[in-house]
């Protein structure tokens, strides 16, 4: 997964997550439920830290 991996801040705190997710999601491409779950969830996720991230920049958000 450290390919995926670049700095990302949350609430003051450097993390690793949108990155790891995006590797985490990539494991999950098949369509045993389980996976079909998690990918849901981590799809969902993604998109929440892809939006707050994007209303963050200037000019971004509405």
């Amino acid at each position: 997964m450290e390919e995926y991996s670049r700095p990302a801040t949350l609430e003051d705190l450097k993390v690793l997550v949108e990155s790891l997710m995006e590797g985490l999601l990539r494991t999950k491409q098949t369509m045993r439920d389980k996976d079909v779950v998690d990918r849901i969830i981590l799809e969902r996720a993604l998109a929440t830290f892809r939006k707050r991230a994007n209303d963050r920049k200037p000019g971004g958000g509405s």
